[in-house]
């Protein structure tokens, strides 16, 4: 995924919480803007804890301090969507 791209997504007002894709097939719910940050060809974010059996996800608030972090190369992201699933559309596949 191109970094402006991603960064466009993450800064959109009103800010719609997302859930982005990835490769291995997890996924990551961030909750809030301030809680990823992108840069060339690294996507991080901040977690509220890191658990296996879950969807990795960032805490609840903006102003919580994450537990844990991800690091995760854009060559990674496959698809972002609206974390309340109502849109199913991937923003990976389309084609200008």
């Amino acid at each position: 995924m191109r970094p402006a791209e991603l960064r466009n997504v993450l800064r959109a007002e009103p800010f719609t919480p997302v859930q982005i894709g990835l490769s291995d097939g997890r996924c990551v719910i961030v909750r809030h803007p301030d809680q990823a940050v992108v840069s060339e060809r690294v996507l991080f974010v901040g977690l509220a804890k890191l658990e296996r059996s879950k969807p990795l996800a960032t805490p609840r608030t903006s102003d919580a301090i994450a537990k844990d972090w991800l690091m995760v190369n854009l060559l990674q992201v496959t698809s972002i969507e609206p974390a309340n699933g109502k849109n199913g559309n991937s923003r990976r596949g389309k084609r200008r």
